[in-house]
């Protein structure tokens, strides 16, 4: 039995033995909370410079970082939450609220996109620090912003440290539509997810990313 936090209510939930399939009120998984938090507070210290006590984040003895636990987590914590639904509600139910979820981490991925471009732009110019603004690759602004304004709304353009809240968009918009496959069909599932991590591997599967040539730093099929 697993408690977690709902993503779609914001209340509690209990996942039941998988041969059940049943979400009803319970008492939250600290567990999940606490190695989320983990998560967050390593990728916080591997992003200050010269930090001694970085050398204690996982990043420097696996093959990840804090950064996919963080995401493996929440991956987690949307298949109890969500598959509770499916059970009660059906699929498409559940595929509505996901969705709903989705467009709200894309509102506060532009909104936090606007407050930081905002930020950076009234630090550079008020403390003649203009090489701030290549810094946080945001040069895009100046020389086609026009161009740059769409690839925002299309999530082509990120500024420095603003790759993860896109990057979780995607793919639990693509959990929308596997979410099906995920409570009827785990291992089969599970079989197709390594395909797409193996062949993006192999093939070098990517999402662009702006300006110039770039792909996503963080991967969605890998």
């Amino acid at each position: 039995m697993i408690a977690t936090p709902s993503a779609v209510t914001g209340t509690t939930v209990v996942a039941e033995p998988a041969a059940r399939g049943v979400v009803r009120p319970g008492v939250r998984d600290l567990r999940l909370d606490f190695f989320r938090g983990l998560a967050l507070w390593f990728i916080f210290l591997d992003h200050i410079p010269d930090n001694v006590v970085a050398w204690v984040t996982i990043r420097n003895y696996g093959f990840s970082d804090a950064t996919e636990v963080f995401v493996f987590i929440s991956g987690y914590t949307a298949v109890i939450a969500y598959s509770g639904i499916v059970a009660r509600q059906g699929w498409l139910r559940a595929a509505a609220r996901v969705v709903r979820r989705v467009w709200q981490l894309y509102v506060a991925h532009i909104m936090l996109l606007v407050a930081f471009i905002a930020q950076i732009a009234w630090f550079a110019l008020t403390h003649d620090r203009k090489s701030l603004i290549a810094e946080m690759n945001l040069l895009g602004l100046m020389d086609e912003p026009f161009r740059t304004f769409v690839d925002a709304i299309l999530l082509k353009f990120r500024p420095v440290n603003l790759d993860v809240l896109p990057l979780y968009i995607v793919l639990l918009a693509s959990f929308a539509a596997t979410l099906w496959a995920v409570v009827r069909y785990p291992w089969a599932t599970l079989a197709g997810s390594l395909a797409v991590y193996v062949s993006a591997r192999v093939f070098d599967w990517n999402l662009p990313a702006s300006p110039g040539e770039r792909v996503w730093y963080f991967n969605p099929f890998a």
